[in-house]
């Protein structure tokens, strides 16, 4: 069983992805834009290093994966998918084909509903509601089934407990 967690920045991904996999006591694929960025300038990064990040962040799932039964992946190919979206104005190729190639059984969608947490490589304080529409709307052309997640604090990790039963997964 493969779940992603995406959504807007500042939502809870990373921390409700660890949380999850400590939890269930399974694989976790941390987000790699932040190890990526670490060595890259981050200030003029181009839809190149999305593209990259993509490549690299599938990688390390396909790896991880082989190592687990059950997956908790803190963002998916569909994350640079409307990161390139927002910020260049559209998708490339390559990260489309990386978003057709991913499967997951479940994915959450966390909801920017926590105060937003600013940070240097973060960039959309004032749009998370917007780019939240956006995941919801691709999400739901899709057929992988997604949940939102809401609540603060230990609220935001039961409703996603809840919200892994309610698509029938059991980790």
């Amino acid at each position: 069983m493969k779940i992603a967690i995406v959504g807007p920045e500042s939502c809870g991904k990373s921390t409700l992805g660890m949380a999850l996999a400590t939890h269930f006591q399974c694989g976790y694929v941390a987000e790699y834009a932040r190890e990526y960025f670490a060595t890259h300038p981050h200030q003029h990064y181009s839809i190149n290093d999305v593209i990259r990040i993509a490549q690299l962040q599938f990688q390390q799932e396909t790896a991880t994966a082989s190592q687990y039964a059950h997956l908790i992946c803190d963002t998916s190919p569909l994350v640079c998918r409307i990161w390139s979206e927002v910020k260049f104005g559209h998708c490339p190729a390559d990260i489309e084909q990386l978003e057709l190639a991913s499967r997951y059984d479940g994915i959450l969608l966390c909801a920017p509903d926590l105060p937003w947490q600013a940070d240097p490589l973060r960039e959309n304080p004032t749009d998370r509601n917007a780019i939240f529409e956006r995941y919801a709307q691709r999400l739901q052309i899709g057929s992988t089934p997604f949940r939102v997640v809401t609540g603060l604090g230990a609220q935001r990790f039961t409703c996603a407990q809840q919200q892994i039963s309610t698509m029938g997964i059991e980790l």
